[in-house]
């Protein structure tokens, strides 16, 4: 079968998603201990991504094991939960949130996001633009230096890939690096209405949650904050995206409904 050269990575690509030097990745394939294709006259390096998501998880299980004092340190420093305006909320919870005006919106994730900012959580927003602006600037507003977060990978933004295969690569790269980084606790705040900016239908967003609930959403050390616009979901829409996010059930559910304006 030969592979879509649009869909592989060069090897600048990644040494980027790696966070390695170019140079390693050279020595690494040299030696035949990550795959590549050669591609061009030039037989020039090319990677598929999940060659590059299989190598991560083999160095971690080759890693050498840490000892009895090493591991309960690590341990001791792995949070179990947090506070989310005074609710309780376990690490690696699918959650949704209703809201039908701006400040609906931000009463949950401006203090998700800013809290696990001031933690040192990894944080990601997936919005459309104008909406990733909005919340980043509300952000800005809690003292959380956004533009320093961006720069150094604390906070990721993102308005989302074109179809849902594409997003739980990318998710799922950007969350087996935060682990693999030594991170412990990762925050996610996602404006769906994004999804349908993108082109998705509501029958593509369901399914998309699905996955991540059944997947990623339960195997990483992750609170995920879905936030729906009614004005843009029809009620159907609305009640599917309640059955894919079961564990908001699992708490005072008026407090995922966003706030009125006075």
């Amino acid at each position: 079968m030969i592979e879509d050269q649009d869909s592989l990575l060069t090897i600048k690509q990644a040494a980027k998603m790696l966070n390695v030097s170019e140079m390693s990745l050279r020595r690494w394939t040299n030696s035949g201990k990550l795959a590549c294709l050669r591609v061009g006259a030039h037989r020039s390096r090319r990677f598929k991504r999940e060659d590059l998501l299989q190598f991560l998880e083999q160095q971690e299980t080759n890693d050498t094991l840490p000892d009895k004092a090493t591991d309960q340190t690590i341990s001791a420093k792995r949070q179990t939960h947090l506070l989310l305006e005074g609710i309780t909320i376990d690490y690696g919870s699918h959650l949704c949130s209703l809201y039908d005006n701006a400040i609906g919106r931000q009463k949950l994730a401006i203090p998700l996001l800013a809290e696990g900012l001031r933690k040192g959580d990894i944080c990601f927003l997936v919005a459309a633009p104008d909406t990733q602006n909005e919340i980043l600037n509300a952000l800005q507003e809690t003292d959380c230096d956004v533009k320093a977060a961006i720069k150094s990978g604390q906070l990721i933004v993102t308005e989302g890939q074109s179809n849902k295969e594409d997003t739980l690569k990318f998710l799922q790269t950007q969350f087996t690096l935060a682990t693999r980084s030594g991170n412990t606790s990762m925050r996610l705040v996602g404006d769906m209405s994004w999804a349908l900016v993108k082109g998705w239908n509501v029958s593509d967003i369901i399914d998309y949650e699905s996955a991540f609930n059944n997947t990623l959403g339960h195997q990483y050390p992750i609170v995920a904050l879905c936030l729906y616009n009614v004005h843009d979901f029809s009620g159907s829409g609305i009640l599917g995206a309640l059955r894919c996010h079961e564990d908001t059930f699992n708490y005072p559910l008026n407090r995922f409904l966003g706030a009125a304006e006075h």
